[in-house]
């Protein structure tokens, strides 16, 4: 039962995905910033929970300014607004009394906007980044397909015929065998498909990134459980039925946008 509500759930939004790209700009940068304004409620939440109260201001702030910088890359007064954001973040913070621990508020809402803002937002410059707009969907549910396909296949896989534990301390579920499934699976749909939506990438530098990829999907997924193990919860949230939170859905495609328009970018695949 739990199998089929985490499948109608995760197949859900991935239909909303798809009808925010075939709707086009506006619904994709929104659906975008809606995923990651959940999630940073998320992370907030779980820190409260743990007694320290992350300021909101500055962590949505930050974030929002960075989708912002990722939707619009042209204005360029987006980065002298980032700048001023986090210093301004950390004055601001002054109004605490040394005991509220003024600094690390501010260095937990800077790091946890820069988590769930900037290394998603990887996504958008993607999608705005690409001319051919059929081309740039097609490279970011590639991208997306990483994540779902890596997260699939560890679950999967490991369920099945796991038998040896990997990062136990973090995750004590987690096995060797869903690991490689999660790198090997994804490594191969994006060396075969990448190169036919880029056509100036071939196919051995397509393997490299999917690789690369796939090993960010991992270890996006390994920092989240260590922030609920840390925190000592199960799940961030009870938003997804069968998943737990958004974080708990997002965790593996976090760093996956960053290091797949970085290889492009680097290789001058668009």
């Amino acid at each position: 039962m739990n199998l089929a509500v985490r499948t109608a759930v995760g197949v859900a939004l991935l239909g909303l995905f798809l009808a925010a790209l075939w709707l086009g700009d506006p619904y994709v940068d929104a659906f975008v910033a809606l995923v990651v304004s959940l999630g940073l409620w998320e992370y907030w939440q779980l820190w409260r929970g743990a007694g320290l109260r992350i300021d909101p201001i500055l962590l949505y702030g930050l974030a929002a300014v960075w989708l912002f910088r990722y939707a619009y890359p042209n204005v360029p007064q987006a980065g002298v607004v980032l700048v001023i954001a986090v210093v301004a973040g950390l004055a601001y913070s002054l109004r605490f009394e040394p005991q509220d621990q003024p600094f690390l508020r501010w260095a937990l809402a800077l790091g946890g906007a820069a988590w769930l803002g900037f290394c998603p937002g990887f996504l958008l410059l993607l999608y705005h980044g690409i001319a051919d707009r059929p081309r740039a969907v097609e490279v970011v549910l590639l991208t997306v397909g990483i994540s779902v396909i890596g997260d699939t296949l560890a679950y999967l896989v490991g369920s099945r015929f796991g038998r040896h534990p990997f990062f136990a301390k973090i995750s004590p579920r987690k096995t060797w065998e869903g690991a490689l499934a999660a790198v090997i699976a994804p490594t191969v749909a994006v060396g075969l498909l990448l190169p036919l939506a880029l056509p100036r990438l071939d196919h051995l530098l397509a393997f490299g990134i999917g690789f690369l990829a796939a090993l960010a999907a991992v270890a996006g997924d390994l920092v989240e459980s260590q922030l609920k193990r840390e925190l000592g919860v199960k799940d961030s949230g009870r938003l997804l039925p069968g998943h737990g939170g958004v974080l708990d859905r997002m965790d593996s495609l976090i760093f996956v946008g960053a290091v797949v328009y970085s290889l492009l970018g680097a290789t001058h695949a668009f």
